[in-house]
C-alpha cells in the first residue's frame, strides 16, 4: 500500500481491516495507526518535500508475530535520531511522546538507497513457548549425538565446562535480579492499593478470601506431591550434579519464623532471603503510606524502579531458550532419556493438580455464596485456552474482567477493582505447582519429610507465592527459596526449566481461575452477582 497525503485516510483503513483479520486487539491496532502517522510525519519533514512524499506500507506475519514495514527514497534520514528534541508545537510533543512509548517496537535500517522502518505491531503470546520447545528439541538431539561420538573425557567437559556453566550463569543473574524486584515490587503494590484503589472494608475481604484459598491449594499441592510422588523420581536425583549434592539442613518453623527481621538491611540481599525482603518490603510500604504526601517523591521513585527491575527481569528470562538447550544438553549426557521420561511425568503431575486447583476454586464459590459450581466450572473452562495460551495471568486482565461482568454477573466496577487487586494473591495454581515439586525433590534426594519440615515447607511456599508476579518464569524463582528453607540443593532448580513454560501455561490458569473466584466470592457476599447472568448459557 502507497501512503502519501492524498492516500492517508485510505491507508488507515487498510490498515484497520488487515489487523482486524489477524484477530489482534483495538488497542493495537490504534497504537499501529498512531505510529504509522507520526513516521510517516517525521520521514516526510526529512524529505525535505513533504506535499510530494509517499512510503510503501507492507504488512509481515512470521510465526504469529506482526509487524509493519515503511520504504521510502530519498537521502538518508533516521526519523529516529533526534528524538529528544521536542518543538514548542504541542503536536509535535504528542507525536514524540508516541514514539518515546513504542521505542523498543520501531527500527530504522538504510538499504539499496531506501530508509527503513520497521514496526512491531503484534507479538506472538506463544513465541517464548516455542523457542523454548524448540531449546528442548535441539538440546535432546545434540546432547544424544555427542554421546555417541564424542570421548568420556571430552563429554566431562562439555557437561561441566560449557552447559554446567551456562546454567550456573543464569541462575546467578536469576538470583542478583529477583531480590531488588520482589522488594520494589510488593512495596509498588502495597502505595497501589492505598491510593489507587482505596482499600478498605471490602479490599481487607477480599485480601483475607484470597489469602485463605492459596493456603489451601498450598496445602493440596503438598499432599498431592506426597501421595504422586510417594517414591521419588530416581531420573532427577541422578541428573542433579554431585558438586551440588551437599544438602544443607532445612529451616525449622521457629527458625524461619525469628528469623524473618533481619539483623541489618544489607542481609537479606547478599544472601539471596526473599523471606527476610518480603518483611521489609511490608514494613517500609506501610512506613511509606503512613507518610502521607510527603512520600510522593519516594512514590515515585518506586513506581520508576518497579518498572526497571520488571525489565531487567524481561532481559534475563528471554535466555530461558538457550538456557533450556544447555539443560537438555546436560540431562541426555548424564542421565539419558530416562529424565525425559521423569520430566513427563511432572508435566502430567501438573496438569491433573492445575484440574484439583479449578475445582477447588468452584468448591469455594459454591460454599461462599450458595450457588451451583457447575456454571462456574463450564464457563471457566471455556475461558481456559486465553490464559492457556497467553501464559500470563496479567495479559488476561482484560478479558477475565470481561468473563466477570458479562459471564457470571459480577458488577462491572467491583471486578475493576477485585481482579486486578487480588491478582497478586490468587497464584494458586503457582503455589499448588513449588509445593508439589518441592516434596518430588525432597523424596527423590532422600531429605526428610518430618511434621516440621513439611509445615516449613507449607509455610514457606505460601509466603513466597504472594510475591509471586503474574508473568512466564516467577515459579523457577519461588522454587529456588523454598528449596533453600527445606533443605533441597538449590542446583536441582535447573532441572525444571526445560517444561517451566508448559507447566507456566497449565499454573496461568489455575491462577486466573482462583483470582475469578474470590470475585466471585467477594461479589456473592456483597450481593453484587446478577444470578440470571451466571445461570445462563
Amino acid at each position: 500500500m502507497v501512503l502519501s497525503n492524498s492516500t492517508f485516510t485510505e491507508t488507515m483503513g487498510w490498515l484497520e481491516q488487515e489487523l482486524s483479520k489477524a484477530k489482534i486487539s483495538q488497542k493495537e491496532i490504534l497504537t499501529a495507526q498512531l505510529l504509522l502517522e507520526e513516521t510517516f510525519l517525521r520521514l516526510s519533514k526529512g524529505a525535505g518535500d513533504p506535499a510530494d512524499f509517499s512510503v510503501t506500507v507492507t504488512l509481515h506475519r512470521r510465526f504469529g508475530d506482526i509487524s509493519m514495514r515503511l520504504e521510502s527514497l530519498g537521502e538518508q534520514y533516521n526519523p529516529l535520531v533526534e528524538m529528544t528534541e521536542v518543538n514548542e508545537e504541542k503536536e509535535d510533543a504528542y507525536g514524540l511522546a508516541i514514539l518515546k512509548a513504542h521505542r523498543e517496537e520501531v527500527g530504522y535500517s538504510r538499504k539499496n538507497g531506501k530508509n527503513l522502518v520497521s514496526i512491531r505491531i503484534h507479538k506472538s503470546a506463544s513465541k517464548d513457548f516455542r523457542n523454548t520447545v524448540i531449546g528442548i528439541v535441539l538440546g535432546i538431539v545434540c546432547g544424544l549425538l555427542l554421546k555417541e561420538t564424542v570421548s568420556a573425557d571430552a563429554l566431562e567437559q562439555i557437561n561441566v565446562t560449557l552447559a554446567g556453566s551456562a546454567l550456573r550463569m543464569f541462575m546467578n543473574a536469576l538470583s542478583m535480579t529477583i531480590g531488588p524486584m520482589i522488594f520494589i515490587s510488593v512495596i509498588a503494590g502495597i502505595t497501589h492499593m492505598s491510593n489507587a484503589t482505596d482499600v478498605g472494608r471490602i479490599g481487607g475481604k477480599l485480601i483475607m478470601l484470597s489469602l485463605v484459598k492459596l493456603f489451601v491449594c498450598t496445602v493440596l499441592g503438598v499432599v498431592f506431591g506426597l501421595i504422586f510422588f510417594s517414591d521419588g523420581l530416581s531420573g532427577l536425583a541422578a541428573a542433579v550434579p554431585q558438586q551440588d549434592m551437599d544438602v544443607k539442613p532445612g529451616l525449622s518453623l521457629l527458625d524461619m519464623i525469628t528469623g524473618i527481621i533481619p539483623a541489618n538491611l544489607i542481609q537479606p540481599f547478599a544472601t539471596g532471603n526473599v523471606l527476610q525482603m518480603l518483611f521489609l518490603a511490608c514494613f517500609f510500604g506501610i512506613i511509606v503510606n503512613r507518610a502521607g504526601e510527603r512520600a510522593n517523591v519516594v512514590k515515585e521513585l518506586i513506581e520508576f524502579f518497579n518498572f526497571f527491575f520488571m525489565d531487567v527481569m524481561n532481559v534475563v528470562v528471554k535466555f530461558i531458550p538457550l538456557v533450556v538447550f544447555c539443560s537438555m544438553v546436560q540431562l541426555m549426557l548424564t542421565t539419558g532419556t530416562d529424565a525425559l521420561l521423569s520430566l513427563g511425568i511432572v508435566l502430567a503431575a501438573n496438569a491433573f493438580g492445575m484440574a484439583l486447583v479449578v475445582l477447588a476454586s468452584g468448591l469455594f464459590v459454591t460454599l461462599a455464596g450458595k450457588l451451583s459450581p457447575v456454571p462456574f466450572l463450564k464457563k471457566s473452562l471455556t475461558f481456559a485456552p486465553i490464559p492457556f495460551s497467553l501464559n500470563s495471568s496479567n495479559a488476561c486482565i482484560p478479558m477475565t474482567l470481561k468473563l466477570c461482568a458479562e459471564k457470571l454477573g459480577v458488577d462491572s466496577r467491583l471486578a475493576m477493582f477485585s481482579i486486578p487487586v487480588g491478582l497478586q494473591f490468587n497464584m494458586n495454581g503457582s503455589s499448588f505447582y513449588t509445593a508439589m515439586i518441592a516434596v518430588l525433590m525432597a523424596r527423590s534426594l532422600g531429605v526428610g519429610l518430618n511434621l516440621n519440615t513439611l509445615v516449613t515447607l507449607t509455610v514457606s511456599t505460601f509466603l513466597v507465592s504472594v510475591t509471586m508476579a503474574g508473568c512466564p518464569g516467577s515459579a523457577i524463582i519461588g522454587l529456588s527459596t523454598v528449596f533453600e528453607a527445606v533443605g533441597i540443593p538449590t542446583a536441582a532448580v535447573a532441572l525444571f526449566l526445560p517444561i517451566d513454560s508448559p507447566a507456566g501455561m497449565f499454573r496461568t490458569v489455575g491462577n486466573v481461575t482462583s483470582d475469578v473466584a474470590s470475585t466471585m466470592m467477594l461479589a456473592c457476599s456483597e450481593k453484587q452477582v446478577d444470578k440470571e447472568t451466571y445461570t445462563a448459557e
